[in-house]
């Protein structure tokens, strides 16, 4: 009786003994898949999101390199329809065109930022043609003999939808690229305005050469808008290049017949993103060394920015006494000019 007691006693320890080696396996069990899903959840929470933030930007750095390439096959388009003497019209609204046919293409990374195996979606955009609204106006000699020229410009946009980076807004227009974001632009490729001085026994002659950039778009045609997560292309064809204005050869009295100097301007340009314009402006004239007394940079209503530029002719009084404005300074050349390009966006590279 006593033995079998024994027995029963060392029975029920040894099941003990495994109840609690059960039950030690299941707890540890829990607390490997606790720890599992605690990393699972950190990684998601503070490392994913920033893994993303890192992919959109390299997506941005794309579609910047992207714009930057549309740029520079537009500066080459403009070179080569500006050397170019025979041609066969490719649009017959410019009868006149210059070039024959020239056509290129520019891939665009419209989506991007996908993590392999964890996050998978892509962030958009959206590409448009002639959807911003971009006008130069140039008036020439407005207080005497004005001649006014004028260019709808247009633009190429790109506008990103992310989910964790800051948004940006990539614009070309006339022959610039501005980049826009938080409400803030910038200009971060110069278009082809170009002022320069030249000191000449006592006095300054001054070089202006602005060469406008147009998207061409018949009056009834809506803008052109594309909006995908994956790759597309913008076709460019070259449609012309016209001389609007040579001080050499259009600067002529038509009354007279004879040369009139050009003694002021005005150019009045407008768009979405006139502080852009504001600053390039001023440096263009720093970096020209042109005095703040010559020209006037004025922020108008409507997004337009109006740039005034002046110099003071010399009176005969002057010129007959040898005063200090004798030899006053003076525009020695203006030309304007303006490259006409057709921009049709398409899915898919090209």
């Amino acid at each position: 009786m006593k033995k079998n007691k024994q027995k029963s006693a060392r029975l029920e320890k040894t099941l003990l003994f495994y109840s609690e080696s059960g039950t030690a396996t299941v707890i540890g069990a829990v607390m490997l898949l606790g720890i599992i899903f605690s990393v699972l959840t950190i990684a998601w929470v503070d490392c994913v999101p920033e893994w993303k933030n890192d992919a959109e930007y390299s997506h941005m750095d794309d579609v910047w390199k992207d714009m930057a390439e549309l740029k520079s096959r537009v500066d080459v388009m403009s070179i080569v329809l500006a050397s170019s003497s025979n041609c066969t019209p490719i649009n017959s609204l410019y009868s006149n065109c210059t070039a024959s046919d020239l056509v290129t293409s520019v891939s665009f990374h419209m989506g991007g930022s996908d993590i392999p195996f964890i996050a998978s979606m892509k962030s958009s955009g959206t590409l448009a043609v002639n959807k911003g609204k971009c006008v130069m106006s140039i008036i020439i000699n407005p207080d005497t003999t004005p001649k006014v020229k004028s260019v709808d410009c247009g633009t190429v946009t790109y506008t990103s939808q992310n989910g964790h980076y800051v948004d940006q807004v990539f614009s070309y227009e006339n022959g610039a690229l501005i980049l826009d974001q938080e409400d803030q632009s910038v200009m971060m490729l110069y278009p082809s305005i170009r002022f320069s001085t030249i000191p000449t026994n006592g006095h300054n002659e001054y070089n202006i050469l602005i060469n406008a950039v147009s998207f061409h778009q018949n009056p009834k045609d809506l803008p052109e808008i594309i909006s995908s997560n994956s790759e597309c292309s913008l076709r460019l064809t070259g449609i012309n290049y016209i001389s609007l204005y040579d001080s050499e050869k259009d600067n002529l009295d038509d009354k007279k017949n004879e040369p009139v100097s050009v003694d002021k301007f005005i150019m009045i340009i407008t768009s979405n993103y006139p502080e852009a314009w504001i600053h390039y402006l001023n440096k263009a004239m720093a970096d020209a060394k042109i005095s703040s007394e010559k020209y006037k940079i004025e922020r108008l209503t409507g997004n337009n920015v109006r740039f005034t530029f002046t110099v003071a002719p010399a009176t005969s009084k002057e010129k007959g006494s040898g005063g200090s404005n004798a030899n006053p300074d003076i525009i020695k050349r203006m030309y304007i000019s303006e490259t006409v390009i057709k921009a049709e966006p398409g899915i898919g590279l090209v």
